[in-house]
């Protein structure tokens, strides 16, 4: 009995619960015709009109709306644009809900996303006679239960079916079911910018290979693509052929972090150094309260400044020679990137990351300073922003002009409740 693999994931997810959560617009909206929405985007002010567009409606987006536009490019393409601030709380409370559903219908689960979700099934078997029929069943739960539309692609793998699940977003069905069978007449056409999780490597593939489908890539020779790009040369090679391994994972959500970052808009642009050196000791203090309740140390540290209009800017970081924990160790290294790397463009995003993370179960001491006493201190300071809240015990510096600390303890994932 073969297992059959399932991606669900949610249209304009923000958006749809938005649409949802607003009686007005229930009476005239159907499951299939999602231009039966209002043209309404999430973003980030709509009093100041100012942000960006987390999501749109299909409505909107027929429009020329898209995401990561700005609110005020948004409002030059539709007049008539419905705009509200996002709501965080009843995103993840939706997500939740809806991650039960499909746990419920389909035991063997894992979340992918915030609105996206793999499971997976034997068939043919007495429970799921008709693979399709049984997503069209949790499709159609999705929506009785929540008035959101979701799009669902099968096939023999977790990698098929995120490719089948991008084409079910354009089938009218809502559902794409690939086989074996399907891999050379369907896969192997799709243009090679099309595979799933490549990326810029996409890029390389095309100008280097040549390559112009992924049947083009399935023709490489595995030793040349590992000679190109190391062990992604495999993956690559697997994934031209409709190969994939890996499996459902239903503890992927507690497995330990490879890598953890923070990340903040700006209200404005920043200029001075020093406003942008106490955000990003604000972010690093975030980071580093995350890796120790982890119980991980990392060794190496990142830095991402975003300049004004959201464009622009830099990505860098720096592999240190031990493991740390420590916002007061990986400050100066952060701060050295920044002088290196910013050319004094406005700054309106800022993001700091720590990775190549490892357990933390051993301590290094040091000469010159007493490291216990460090561990201690900082272990005090986590207990009591985890009792009290994280603006309970704060830097100084946070109270300027350039702390986001206090925005952002009223947040959630960067955006109010």
């Amino acid at each position: 009995m073969k297992m059959i693999y399932g991606l669900i994931d949610m249209q304009s997810f923000y958006a749809s619960c938005e649409v949802a959560a607003r009686p007005e617009y229930a009476c005239w909206r159907t499951e299939e015709d999602s231009m039966s929405d209002p043209p309404l985007v999430v973003a980030g002010d709509p009093e100041r009109r100012s942000g960006i567009v987390l999501a749109a409606t299909p409505t909107a987006k027929a429009k020329g709306v898209a995401n990561a536009m700005t609110l005020g490019e948004a409002l030059g393409m539709a007049d008539n644009l419905i705009v509200v601030k996002p709501r965080m709380e009843l995103y993840i409370e939706t997500s939740v809900r809806i991650q039960q559903v499909v746990q419920t219908m389909f035991p063997l689960y894992e979340q992918f996303s915030v609105d996206e979700a793999f499971f997976s099934f034997p068939s043919p078997s007495h429970l799921f006679p008709d693979p399709v029929e049984a997503a069209q069943e949790l499709k159609g739960t999705i929506w009785d239960l929540f008035r959101i539309r979701c799009r669902i692609g099968l096939a023999p793998n977790k990698w098929l079916a995120k490719m089948t699940n991008k084409l079910a977003k354009k089938d009218p069905s809502g559902v794409v079911w690939w086989t074996e069978e399907d891999i050379e007449t369907k896969l192997h056409p799709l243009s090679v910018f099309e595979m799933w999780g490549l990326k810029k490597r996409a890029q390389v593939l095309h100008d280097f290979f040549g390559a112009r489908t992924i049947g083009d890539v399935a023709q490489i020779p595995l030793y040349d693509l590992q000679h190109k790009f190391g062990v992604w040369g495999i993956v690559i090679h697997r994934w031209s052929h409709g190969e994939d391994h890996s499996l459902i994972n239903p503890d992927s959500y507690d497995a330990p972090h490879k890598g953890i970052s923070h990340r903040t808009t700006l209200p404005r642009d920043f200029y001075k150094r020093d406003e942008v050196a106490v955000v990003i000791r604000e972010l690093l203090d975030e980071v580093c309260r995350r890796t120790r309740v982890q119980g991980q140390k990392g060794r190496r540290v990142g830095l991402s400044l975003t300049y004004a209009n959201l464009k622009g800017g830099f990505s860098k970081a720096r592999t240190l020679t031990t493991m740390s924990d420590q916002s007061k160790e990986l400050y100066p290294h952060l701060m050295a990137l920044l002088d290196r790397w910013w050319d004094k463009s406005g700054v309106r995003a800022v993001s700091v990351s720590l990775d190549q993370l490892e357990a933390s179960s051993t301590l290094q001491l040091d000469l010159f300073e007493d490291r216990t006493k460090l561990r201690e201190l900082t272990r005090t300071v986590d207990e009591i922003k985890s009792r009290f809240g994280e603006t309970s015990i704060m830097r100084a510096a946070s109270l300027k002009q350039a702390g986001q600390l206090l925005a952002r303890s009223k947040k959630i994932g960067g955006h109010f409740r």
